[in-house]
């Protein structure tokens, strides 16, 4: 498995930063087809507006295709200027529940080899964002980026790194197939009323058998 890599600079744990939110809604403006939303921010923003996952899909969230067979669900946005479509009033009306993405800007994180730890990166390369308080790298991390985060991103990652092996034995023109699949099982087939992990941990199971199902 290689080391994840986002194409933005690391930083070390220790390292410091400065970033203070002034409520401009400036990262949150020119975004579009920039922040992806994750099945566990689905989820969250689904239970939070006390809708169907599926719903929240539709009204709020845009299918992008980043590889063969690889759908990922991106925040829609509104014109003139691109703004997130849950900035409002120059406010985030899911700030509780916004996406991995918001939580952690302007840094990132994501797995190393042996997903037993996880690399920092900053990703804003909009200089005027760093000014203010000065944290470390990973004291911001650790302020936004839950235990729950941590459990469901190193089982992604993993899940993601078994189905490409699968995906390698699916014949090309299958692929609306795998899309179909990859959309219903990591994004669409959860209650909010239930525990995520464990539905999310089923939903890879039955994915990784469907998909075998196609490369028979």
């Amino acid at each position: 498995m290689s080391t994840f890599d986002c194409g933005y600079p690391q930083m070390k744990p220790n390292e410091t930063f400065q970033f203070t939110c002034k409520r401009c809604g400036d990262c949150c403006r020119n975004v579009r087809q920039a922040v992806m939303v994750e099945s566990l921010d689905l989820f969250r923003i689904a239970r939070h507006l006390q809708m169907d996952v599926a719903e929240v899909a539709e009204r709020y969230l845009e299918v992008a295709v980043v590889a063969w067979g690889a759908p990922i669900l991106l925040i829609k946005t509104t014109e003139p200027d691109g703004a997130c479509i849950f900035l409002k009033d120059n406010r985030c009306c899911i700030q509780s529940v916004k996406p991995r993405a918001c939580r952690l800007y302007p840094l990132s994180v994501g797995p190393d080899d042996a997903l037993k730890k996880f690399l920092i990166f900053k990703v804003s390369a909009k200089q005027h964002h760093y000014t203010g308080r000065r944290y470390r790298a990973q004291e911001w991390v650790v302020a936004n980026f839950s235990k729950e985060d941590r459990e469901y991103v190193s089982t992604e990652y993993l899940a993601i790194h078994d189905f490409g092996k699968i995906m390698h034995l699916i014949p090309r023109d299958r692929e609306m197939d795998v899309q179909f699949l990859m959309l219903k099982w990591r994004y669409f087939m959860f209650e909010t009323d239930q525990d995520f992990m464990r539905q999310f941990v089923r939903n890879m199971a039955l994915l990784e058998k469907e998909l075998e199902k196609l490369a028979k």
